[in-house]
């Protein structure tokens, strides 16, 4: 079957999946130039087609990350008896017939009739199930507990699964307004970060904290054993306001910070509290999963799902025995999901063995392709013989560069193919980074790529970490070799690289651990704060010119500003 999956809202995305395999994806941002994105994702699906060799009317579905049929499922006063357009008819029957059904369903369908007798078949599938769906089915597991926590879908923004084969099962929910990504949004904003952006930002600062803040926030976040609840008197996202907390947040924490300006002891001390409290409930639901189902491996998916921090604190709590958080787990990712969910759920596609889907999806470029890039602006390049060698040994000398290699990551996070290194080691090169390269806040940190069999002697606990989305302790003794990637709370945000994951990156990474005896290097996304990662050559080598990086590894050729380093 020839399935596309579209996620048509925040993060809009593509993806493709022909017979069970998975061709590409990759979100509009990357085209569009313009970060998160919310619009019709027309350029990825024009990607995903071209990627497959497809026409529109060759595929046999289309998979949508939403389900209509669970809003009309209670009548809406919004649509008339009789509709104002025609093209209402289209959901406003559904909107008059589902409320009779007593119950609402989980995927709705649509069905084309083309010409020649085909039928492209147009499913909606609900929010949470198709987050649900990606982490399951790009999992190395056969059976699985899983979460998805986000901000909502539908009506749900936390719900607990069962998995196993090709079936998914929800066995608890909770509702919005209940909602932990709406929690953490709020604080966002509160802290002078955009919400639903800046999350990342907060988890970032909250490392420099201390928990002066938790006994009034665990107020506004009520956690039990084997649920939560949000007062929300605290909170007005739900009410579609501008600000998404009320004065009695002000009056137990103070003033928000205003947004650009300094950030003081008491902002650290409430992005810390905040987290705790954020932590102590995704624990919780971890506990419940367990409970509910039984099983012994997890995965997670929705936006959630980034707070790296709190999947540290779920892997150091003992409660499954592995674990798989979704690389592209925010909306991004539903594309993805649900045209999984409709392969192996509605069309019976079996699985071709469970197996760790690897997050290299995205738009590719051919030398030719790079190379006519760089003769349109008269950029000169070299061609080395042994590029990894000689990128290992310009990290080496201290100089920071970038990779543009292969096929691009689905996601936020850079992987070795589309990613901005430097050396590890120097503390001040996070400094330098954030004021130099990436233009961004001096507190946010950088994470470690690490040769995958030197990744335990390096980071308590780590044996597997492929995807960057979990944080284990650096080794008091390593810390000299991991000054700019280890946080100020010790942890460090590592990424595994496997030969068979990466050969390339792998070879970049041992190029640099024969030069220095380190066998890690820094990596940082490449894009400049507030910009998505660089999809075509031209973006690469606009990054890289108007920055402060040193040199550029695109395909076969190298740009470097100081040639006398070669």
């Amino acid at each position: 079957m020839k399935i596309l999956g579209i996620n048509f809202s925040y993060d809009s995305s593509a993806a493709l999946v022909i017979d069970g395999e998975v061709i590409g994806a990759v979100q509009e941002e990357r085209f569009r130039r313009i970060k998160h994105f919310a619009g019709f994702p027309t350029m990825a699906i024009d990607w995903c087609l071209k990627a497959g060799g497809l026409r529109l009317e060759d595929l046999d579905a289309v998979a949508f990350f939403w389900n209509p049929s669970i809003h009309a499922f209670t009548h809406s006063w919004r649509l008339s008896q009789t509709p104002r357009h025609h093209l209402e008819f289209m959901f406003d029957v559904a909107n008059h017939l589902l409320p009779s059904l007593g119950y609402a369903p989980e995927v709705m369908e649509e069905v084309f009739y083309l010409k020649g007798g085909k039928k492209l078949r147009l499913f909606f599938v609900t929010h949470h199930l198709a987050h649900a769906a990606g982490a399951f089915f790009s999992s190395p597991f056969e059976h699985s507990a899983i979460i998805t926590v986000d901000g909502y879908g539908e009506r749900d923004c936390t719900v607990i699964w069962k998995a196993h084969g090709q079936k998914i099962e929800r066995v608890w929910t909770k509702e919005f307004p209940q909602s932990l990504g709406s929690y953490y949004a709020a604080f966002t904003q509160f802290l002078g970060f955009k919400p639903n952006s800046g999350e990342g930002k907060v988890m970032g600062l909250a490392s420099y904290g201390e928990k002066t803040f938790v006994d009034e926030i665990a107020k506004m976040l009520q956690v039990s054993k084997g649920d939560y609840a949000l007062d929300l008197s605290y909170f007005s996202f739900y009410l579609e306001r501008p600000v998404r907390y009320t004065d009695k947040v002000v009056e137990a924490l103070g003033p928000p910070r205003i947004p650009e300006s300094g950030i003081e002891k008491r902002h650290e001390d409430i992005a810390h509290s905040m987290q705790a409290v954020f932590e102590k409930a995704i624990l919780m639901l971890g506990a419940l999963a367990k409970r509910l189902t039984g099983e012994e491996n997890l995965c997670m998916s929705g936006g959630v799902t980034l707070n790296c921090s709190a999947n540290g604190e779920l892997i150091r709590s003992g409660l499954f025995k592995d674990y798989y958080f979704q690389p592209p787990s925010s909306d991004a990712g539903s594309a993805l999901g649900a045209a999984l969910f409709v392969e192996h759920c509605i069309f019976g596609t079996a699985r071709r063995g469970a197996r760790l889907l690897l997050d290299y999806l995205g738009p590719s470029f051919s030398n030719d392709e790079i190379k006519k890039a760089l003769e349109k602006g008269g950029i000169k390049y070299f061609t080395p013989s042994d590029k990894a060698r000689v990128v290992g040994r310009l990290l080496a000398q201290g100089l920071v560069g970038s990779l543009f290699q292969g096929k691009a990551e689905f996601g936020p996070r850079a992987l070795g193919n589309r990613s901005t290194l430097a050396d590890p080691r120097p503390a001040h090169m996070k400094d330098y980074l954030n004021a130099k390269v990436k233009f961004r806040e001096p507190f946010r940190p950088y994470a470690p790529s690490v040769l995958v069999e030197y990744a335990p002697l390096y980071f308590e606990g780590c044996v597997s970490s492929p995807f960057m989305l979990r944080v284990y302790p650096t080794k008091k003794e390593k810390l000299a070799e991991a000054g700019a990637v280890t946080h100020v709370d010790g942890g460090a945000r590592v990424q595994t690289v496997g030969r068979e994951q990466n050969p390339f990156y792998y070879d970049v990474i041992e190029a640099f651990f024969k030069e220095t005896g380190t066998p890690l290097v820094l990596n940082t996304s490449f894009n400049i704060r507030g910009e998505p990662i660089v999809n075509s050559p031209e973006d690469a080598i606009k990054c890289y010119l108007t920055t402060g990086m040193d040199f550029l590894l695109i395909g076969d050729f190298l740009l470097i500003k100081d040639p006398s380093k070669l």
